[in-house]
């Protein structure tokens, strides 16, 4: 992944506005041209989305001023439903990544009539960032593993947005807590160790130097990958704060619409819960 053109998927909310002020800070140190897309839906009025257009006009370039060497701007539209107009435009015109602001909601409220976010995530074949309001430009980057060989590609992408962001790079994955285990030393298992080992590999064969990766918690754990034990929303939420991380990389498995039967699932209860920007790999 590397960014040469970037999509703020934004209206004219306060986390429309904060995908705006991440994309062209993103956008500017790389000469990346930025796309702000606003999508209406078939059912608005010409009043109401040249009104919305206007507002995201003022919106980018108080975001264009704000940052030296701003990037190249663009303002586009299109109408339908965003969930699935923002990752088609993305497609379609060559995007090296989706950012969208992340509105905070219930959990009732997400479990009942999902959410853009999961929709954009869940359809986008473009990595997606979700940015909070106020979100600090990435200097730390924390990517999820679950320990799969598919899950490397998370990594992968990982290292690629922590070279072109210039931040550091951790990692972190979570083994599952057995009742009847809670006393038992903890040592690493062969799944962990087989990670170690891959991680290690991919490493050492990147043009991504030692120097970018955070320094080890102990002499004898290189690279930095956190091993947890437990739930796995909590842990790696709880390895963000520790961390101090900016953003989450996890991954993503593309599919349908969001539903009641995936409202409970680990990616999508990450993108709401992280107290950091998330940024999904489609998988």
């Amino acid at each position: 992944m590397h960014l040469h053109h970037i999509i703020a998927a934004a209206d004219d909310s306060e986390a429309g506005k904060a995908a705006i002020h991440s994309a062209v800070h993103l956008a500017g140190p790389r000469r990346a041209r930025v796309t702000v897309l606003t999508v209406a839906p078939a059912t608005a009025s010409r009043v109401a989305s040249r009104l919305q257009e206007d507002g995201l006009r003022e919106a980018t370039s108080a975001a264009v001023r704000a940052w030296p060497g701003a990037p190249s701007v663009t303002i586009d539209s299109t109408v339908g439903i965003p969930g699935i107009e923002i990752g088609r435009y993305a497609e379609t015109h060559g995007a090296d990544l989706v950012v969208l602001g992340r509105k905070q909601r219930s959990s009732l409220h997400r479990l009942l009539v999902g959410d853009t976010a999961d929709s954009v995530a869940r359809r986008s074949g473009v990595p997606c960032l979700f940015v909070p309001a106020g979100a600090s430009p990435p200097s730390r980057v924390l990517a999820a593993l679950d320990g799969t060989e598919r899950g490397l590609a998370v990594l992968v992408a990982a290292m690629d947005f922590t070279r072109d962001t210039g931040g550091r790079l951790r990692a972190v994955s979570v083994e599952p807590a057995y009742e009847n285990e809670k006393d038992a030393p903890r040592l690493l298992t062969s799944r962990s160790a087989r990670l170690l080992a891959a991680v290690n590999q991919i490493r050492l064969h990147s043009d991504v130097g030692p120097d970018v990766w955070d320094a080890p918690v102990k002499a004898d754990s290189w690279p930095p990958v956190a091993i947890h034990r437990g739930g796995v929303v909590e842990e790696v939420v709880r390895e963000v704060t520790a961390s101090c991380a900016d953003v989450l990389v996890i991954g993503y498995h593309r599919g349908g619409p969001a539903g009641i039967v995936e409202a409970g699932s680990v990616a999508r209860r990450l993108i709401h819960e992280a107290p950091s920007s998330v940024l999904t790999i489609p998988l």
